[in-house]
């Protein structure tokens, strides 16, 4: 009589083993099933920001935008992004093929990186890349990319760029070339 209910005691919990090991399984992949569906999509959005006076300071506009609330981001299609300096003009529009957006206000432009520069008759028409991550915060321009910024009558190319709109400098890591040209 031992043996058997030794004998039905190890059935019993290699059912059970073998049933919580099916549903682990079913469980995770249901999950990455899951993580890979958008939360919630939305077309031609308006996402506009204003700062603690209630001033605005940011503008951003997508074709469309995916959230994934598990994966922890939100990607845009032919995002337009439009920040202002810190005396509230429209500064700078920053556009691409794509962009990621992070809880954190951390923004990755790629494909077509375009900075333009919205302020005329500045010394910076606009700059140009294929990747550049954003600081929304402190409003800080990152790449480690090939770059190219024009301005009236040059363009200057190199590989890494550093930019801060509240600081209102810029700085190439590694520069190439510069081209003076003039216009009569």
């Amino acid at each position: 009589m031992n043996a058997w209910r030794s004998l039905l005691l190890v059935l019993g919990l290699v059912a059970v083993v073998w049933y919580w090991y099916d549903r682990s399984e079913d469980t995770s992949t249901s999950l990455t099933d899951r993580e890979l569906i958008p939360d919630f999509v939305a077309e031609q959005l308006t996402r506009i920001v204003y700062n603690e006076q209630g001033q605005l300071s940011e503008l951003m506009q997508a074709k469309r935008m995916e959230h994934y609330d598990l994966l922890g981001f939100t990607q845009l299609e032919k995002p337009v992004f439009t920040l202002q300096d810190r005396t509230h003009n429209l500064s700078w529009q920053a556009s691409s093929n794509t962009a990621v957006l992070y809880p954190d206000d951390k923004l990755i432009l790629d494909g077509a990186v375009l900075l333009q520069n919205l302020i005329k008759n500045d010394l910076i028409d606009r700059v140009q890349t294929s990747y550049l991550e954003m600081l929304l915060p402190s409003e800080q321009f990152v790449t480690d990319e090939e770059v190219q910024i024009i301005g009236d009558g040059f363009i200057i190319s190199g590989r890494g760029l550093r930019a801060s709109i509240v600081q209102q400098t810029i700085e190439i890591e590694h520069h190439i070339r510069t081209d003076y040209h003039h216009e009569p």
